[in-house]
């Protein structure tokens, strides 16, 4: 298998996890419910449009204003579809990503239901997501109910 595939493999594998986790229920075992303060100083406020918005990023479907990634972040992989949204980027960004997810979702009418170092978990009354690092990439994905 040619490392192309190899790495495309295991996009989808990541993908397939991180559905399972934020859409199949699971996520509340393994996943702590957030703290009441924000963990970092240097993480935005909740409640700022600040990063990127998937809107500036070319998504053209779903709640793309109301998900926002921190600047400077690398993506490798995007999907979007009238009820489903599909991010991925290389592990080393992951981190910020989730500090960044978990600090302005909840400003942007999300409610985040859970966080973890790896992983954060979000839902409106119509969509519900996940954002997990795992494998050398992170990966974003949200679905409508």
């Amino acid at each position: 298998m040619s490392p192309y595939h190899a790495q495309v493999r295991r996009r989808l594998a990541l993908t397939g996890a991180v559905l399972a986790l934020g859409l199949a229920g699971c996520a509340s075992a393994a996943v702590e419910p957030p703290p009441s303060s924000p963990a970092s100083p240097a993480v935005e406020p909740a409640g700022a449009r600040s990063g990127v918005c998937l809107d500036q990023l070319g998504f053209k479907q779903g709640p793309i204003d109301r998900i926002c990634l921190p600047e400077g972040v690398e993506l490798t992989y995007r999907y979007g579809a009238e009820r489903t949204l599909i991010v991925i980027g290389p592990e080393v960004f992951g981190p910020a990503v989730l500090d960044h997810l978990a600090a302005t979702l909840p400003g942007l009418g999300w409610r985040v239901t859970g966080r973890s170092e790896t992983a954060v978990t979000f839902e409106d009354d119509e969509w519900r997501g996940a954002c997990v690092i795992g494998d050398g990439v992170w990966g974003l994905t949200a679905r409508s109910e």
